[in-house]
């Protein structure tokens, strides 16, 4: 009889985990490219980047990114993605509102490195922004930076 029990509970649990992942969201495999963008420092390109933004399970936006030193003069190349929300203020009125801003690791190679930058998905609002840039760190002044790509979704 504890045969029948145990048998019992291992098809219940199978079922159960093959319906929640019948149910559970699904990431999307590519979402809208962004780039390639340069960095461009007194007339030459320095850097690089491209990638994609994408709804990732409807759970986070994630800019999938690479970039690249073309230099590699001692200043690293980074991605950064500054993330804002469409959703009602106080007042009443919809408009952007900054989340997260995330960067990804320096790199100095000039072999091409890719990265996730994510954020998690605001449930108050409708949709999400993702103003992406790559640019060259350089110590004790502005880093230089490519134009911005600007990408957003509805979820």
């Amino acid at each position: 009889m504890s045969r029948i029990s145990l048998s019992g509970t291992v098809a219940a649990t199978t079922a159960a985990l093959v319906a929640a992942s019948l149910l559970a969201p699904e990431a999307n495999a590519a979402g809208q490219h962004w780039g390639t963008v340069y960095v461009v420092d007194r007339g030459d390109k320095v850097g690089a980047g491209y990638g994609d933004f994408a709804n990732n399970g409807g759970v986070y936006a994630t800019v999938g990114a690479n970039w690249v030193d073309m230099r590699n003069d001692g200043n690293p190349i980074y991605v950064e993605a500054a993330f804002s929300f469409w959703k009602e203020d106080v007042d009443g009125k919809w408009r952007w509102v900054l989340g997260k801003t995330v960067q990804s690791a320096r790199s100095s190679r000039f072999k091409p490195v890719g990265d996730s930058l994510s954020a998690r998905l605001d449930a108050a609002a409708t949709q999400v922004r993702a103003d992406i840039k790559v640019c060259e760190d350089i110590d004790l002044t502005t880093d230089i930076c490519s134009p911005h790509a600007i990408l957003s979704f509805s979820y």
